[in-house]
């Protein structure tokens, strides 16, 4: 019994250690407008940024986006901060450069351009591509937090399983005698 304690304790021990939480850090953009565009961000995207100049905002390269329907690979995104005399927004390009979708408006992310922050939501730009003397159309950019529930993964469930057992052999070998004796 001593030594199954051990194993125990030693096997206790090796999946504590390894115990962690799962969680998905993503977001998902819907650009929808003229052009209709879709790419997921993690929470902390790698940024490139432009000419070194943060005064524009920051690029995303390379990056993934499905536009109205297709992948192309190689793509890089822009956003664009609120700085005076400068809209926010953002840009989308394809492989090439060339421009896919400019939508300009309120700023879409917090904090500085090494760092940015952005927050589930719903914003409204403007088309930044429309024609000369044409009523520029909208786009509507949904942010959606794709962040899962944090969810034990299985050495956590095998964790509680084995303390559990262990708990349970614990109390079986050491079980008082109440017993009453006569005398």
């Amino acid at each position: 019994m001593n030594r199954l304690f051990q194993v125990l304790v030693l096997l206790c021990a090796a999946l504590f250690i390894g115990a962690g939480v799962a969680s998905a850090d993503t977001l998902q953009f819907t650009l929808a407008g003229p052009v209709s565009a879709t790419f997921d961000l993690p929470s902390s995207p790698t940024i490139l940024m432009g000419n070194a100049d943060p005064t524009f905002g920051f690029i995303i390269m390379p990056a993934s986006v499905t536009v109205n329907g297709s992948v192309a690979p190689g793509d890089f995104l822009a956003f664009f901060n609120g700085a005076p005399g400068i809209d926010g927004g953002l840009e989308i390009f394809a492989p090439g450069p060339s421009v896919v979708a400019y939508a300009f408006g309120p700023q879409i992310y917090s904090g500085g351009e090494a760092n940015p922050t952005f927050a589930p939501g719903s914003f409204t730009l403007t088309d930044g591509n429309a024609p000369v003397g044409t009523v520029p159309g909208t786009y509507t950019l949904t942010i959606t937090d794709l962040t899962t529930v944090a969810t034990p993964e299985p050495s956590v469930t095998i964790l509680l399983a084995i303390g559990l057992v262990a708990v349970g052999l614990a109390v079986l070998r050491f079980k008082p005698n109440f017993g009453v004796r006569a005398s």
